[in-house]
């Protein structure tokens, strides 16, 4: 808690200076000889009265303060930012434990309602205090046993400033069993490449064309042209399908690509304006934790910002004609499965306009078209 000066003394005789602070008992911690005319010394702060009562013609000045002197100056001179910096973390800290939001998570309304209705009780609701892990622990058993009938699991899940409440439902017993008799048969239109049949019969052949809603695997065992017996039919039926696909693609080209860099920042919000120091010069925000509120537009918190770079490119007709060709491609994978992928592609229509293309491309694809559809055996017993 020691308090010490730094001062520069300047006068004639020095020396003299010196002595007179000696007879007074002022201690000198430190002295630099500047010149015969100038001195520095360190002293005691609270001997600075009575060093001010023997200068006499000796000119004193303060150089630097240290101790607690120095901490006391610092806080005198940053008292308002200091008072706001105290009385702006005991709000954050307020609002960090206070419940803004309240998710349930179930795909059953009327659980959620009679659920939300129950946290209620315990004053888990919007702008209520947070609750302790214990307490959390107590409720979830507490809605287990109440609705101990119709919750398999619950977890109450502290998210910043919301609950998020994920429900499992506990699932009923289904004590029905599929006896539903089926045929398969083409839900598109195409030429028939292969067919495996695990159950039925096969009702065309390879290489024919058939329509959407054929039977290509029935259900109907046949014997002597009478159905002996239906069946549950199964299998795949994979066929030669058509796509008409209708592509546009910009001659000049904007593309955002992200980088691998990111950066954490804290952030003030206005209305819709930013006040946070950014890294880069392109990047896109992803809030991970902040403080709002309802009745005035300011918001702060903690953003992800993530590095995008802006690409500018200009293509000829032929390049832009590859890219829109891999699109238009990608496009139709995207609707395939594994087992599935195109034969062959081909351009019909180009058309330039408007600093674009605009095309046409033909698809041929090896595509699985069977569908199970059921027999409703009592229309075929009326007929």
């Amino acid at each position: 808690m020691n308090s010490y000066l730094v001062i520069v003394v300047k006068g004639k005789n020095v020396n003299r200076f010196l002595h007179k602070l000696r007879e007074n008992n002022i201690d000198i911690l430190n002295i630099k000889n500047i010149s015969h005319k100038e001195i520095i010394i360190k002293i005691n702060e609270k001997d600075y009265d009575k060093l001010l009562k023997i200068k006499s013609i000796y000119k004193i000045e303060i150089l630097n303060k240290y101790g607690f002197s120095k901490y006391k100056e610092i806080i005198n001179k940053n008292k308002i930012l200091l008072i706001f910096f105290v009385v702006g973390l005991i709000f954050l800290i307020l609002l960090t434990n206070i419940i803004f939001k309240i998710d349930i998570i179930s795909n059953n309304n009327e659980l959620n309602k009679s659920v939300r209705k129950y946290l209620e009780s315990y004053d888990i609701k919007k702008y209520s205090f947070k609750k302790s892990y214990k307490e959390i622990e107590k409720i979830k058993q507490k809605i287990l046993d109440k609705y101990n009938n119709e919750i398999e699991w619950i977890e109450i899940t502290e998210i910043g400033t919301k609950y998020e409440i994920n429900i499992v439902e506990r699932k009923k017993k289904d004590i029905t069993e599929n006896t539903n008799y089926t045929n398969v048969v083409a839900k598109k239109s195409g030429i028939i490449r292969k067919i495996y049949a695990s159950k039925g019969a096969k009702m065309v052949d390879l290489n024919t064309y058939v329509n959407k809603g054929d039977i290509i695997i029935s259900g109907s065992i046949l014997k002597n042209d009478e159905v002996k017996e239906y069946v549950h039919a199964k299998g795949k039926v994979y066929a030669e399908v058509w796509y008409n696909v209708n592509i546009e693609f910009p001659l000049e080209y904007t593309e955002k690509k992200y980088t691998k860099n990111s950066v954490k920042r804290f952030y003030l919000k206005l209305n819709d304006k930013y006040v946070s120091h950014n890294k880069y010069d392109n990047f896109e925000r992803k809030s991970i934790f902040s403080l709002k509120s309802n009745l005035v537009p300011f918001e702060i918190g903690i953003e992800k910002q993530k590095e995008v770079k802006i690409i500018n490119d200009k293509y000829s007709k032929e390049e832009a004609k590859i890219k829109a060709k891999e699109k238009a491609k990608e496009k139709v994978l995207q609707s395939l499965d594994k087992d599935e992928y195109i034969i062959e592609e081909k351009i019909l229509n180009f058309v330039e306009k408007d600093s674009k293309i605009i095309m046409d491309i033909f698809f041929s694809c090896f595509e699985e078209i069977g569908m199970e559809e059921n027999i409703i055996l009592d229309e075929i017993k009326e007929e």
